[in-house]
């Protein structure tokens, strides 16, 4: 009867741990991915202009998938990011009398998901992996020749958890996003950038090289509150 109670008490855990713990069989692998060796692509973005006809506006929205050349979106999307009630928050600025200079911006942003592809070194290919953004940031230079616009870099910083592994996180660094285009530009829109969001119509689309990606997840022990509470028990 004792050895009947044990089995059935430790059938009971394993069954509540796979309810709890539910994709934790397949985590993905803690590491650091960069574009530099070839371990992370770069990607493409897009800035709809949600709530106005120029950036920087609270509810302006990003979209942003990786880029191999042919296909987006294939290793990483990362999506719905809205500029907060503040707007692009002007932190410098210098010129001199000819108007050539620049503008630095910070903007922060709420909300947001992201995609990883489980087929790449981060996965064991038996599942994609789904997450929440909990930071965003984006600190911008805007360059300027005789007053004029001519040129936006962009540093990007976001951390995200992932949805079935909560103890797993995510820490993403972009530098060098580039505007490359945006509404009113005399050229064509480029083909094969990211949709713009919100049913916008008008916005800016960058080029997103030299990033970093570093996954950690931190284990969690149920040595005490299981296994090892069930060993006490039955002492």
């Amino acid at each position: 009867m004792k050895l009947l109670n044990i089995i059935l008490t430790f059938s009971l855990v394993i069954v509540m741990a796979s309810a709890v713990f539910g994709n934790y069989t397949h985590p993905p692998k803690d590491g650091v991915y960069t574009t530099s060796n070839g371990t992370l692509l770069g990607g493409r973005a897009s800035e709809a202009w949600c709530s106005g006809l120029d950036p920087g506006r609270p509810g302006n929205t990003e979209n942003a998938m990786s880029w191999d050349g042919t296909s987006l979106g294939a290793q990483w999307h990362v999506w719905g990011m809205a500029i907060d009630a503040n707007g692009a928050v002007e932190t410098a600025r210098h010129f001199d009398v000819y108007g050539n200079g620049w503008i630095d911006y910070v903007t922060n942003y709420a909300g947001g998901q992201f995609w990883l592809s489980g087929s790449h070194l981060w996965g064991d290919g038996s599942t994609d992996y789904t997450g929440t953004i909990t930071y965003y940031n984006v600190g911008a230079r805007v360059n300027y020749i005789g007053w004029q616009p001519i040129g936006v870099t962009s540093n990007i910083f976001l951390t995200g958890v992932f949805d079935t592994c909560p103890s797993c996180s995510i820490e993403y660094a972009i530098s060098n996003g580039l505007l490359i285009w945006r509404t009113g530009y005399p050229n064509p829109t480029p083909a094969n950038y990211p949709p713009f969001l919100c049913n916008a119509t008008s916005g800016e689309l960058f080029d997103a090289c030299c990033s970093v990606a570093r996954i950690l997840c931190t284990p969690i022990s149920t040595e005490s509150s299981t296994w090892g509470g069930i060993k006490a028990l039955y002492r």
